[in-house]
């Protein structure tokens, strides 16, 4: 009797401790991570940029995805209404050649955190006149 009695309570012990191991809140699965490099570039930024030809000026600029995968849209640079699409590698981004509102527009930027990113583009405003501008975008 003492052994089945015995018996009966170590299995009750085993399908316990069984049952506590599959406890949710012990699973370390990690959390799944976005592999998309655009990611990081979305969102409102604070642009406090200097052109040759205008001087300084700060505005607000928006970076989302462009659809023209895989290319991220800008709007709103360089006060443009239309938006300048931007391929992204890593941490980087090149806006290739395109025209936007009568201008050949081209640069490229690093994002340097998950706060600031170093723009330089360039406008061509003539056959042979480009203006450069340097930016700050902050977030």
């Amino acid at each position: 009797m003492k052994k089945i009695r015995f018996s009966s309570l170590f299995a009750v012990f085993l399908l316990t401790l069984a049952i506590s191991s599959c406890d949710p809140e012990n699973d370390q699965t990690a959390t799944p991570t976005s592999n998309d490099a655009r990611e990081k570039f979305h969102g409102n930024w604070a642009v406090a940029e200097n052109s040759k030809d205008y001087g300084s000026a700060t505005y607000y600029c928006t970076i989302v995805d462009s659809s023209l995968a895989p290319y991220i849209s800008i709007a709103y640079l360089y006060g443009f209404n239309k938006k300048i699409y931007s391929s992204v590698s890593a941490s980087s981004i090149v806006i290739p050649t395109q025209t936007v509102e009568g201008n050949n527009v081209s640069g490229n930027a690093t994002l340097i955190n998950d706060t600031k990113i170093n723009l330089i583009y360039y406008i061509q405003t003539t056959t042979s006149h480009f203006d450069t501008v340097t930016a700050v975008l902050t977030k």
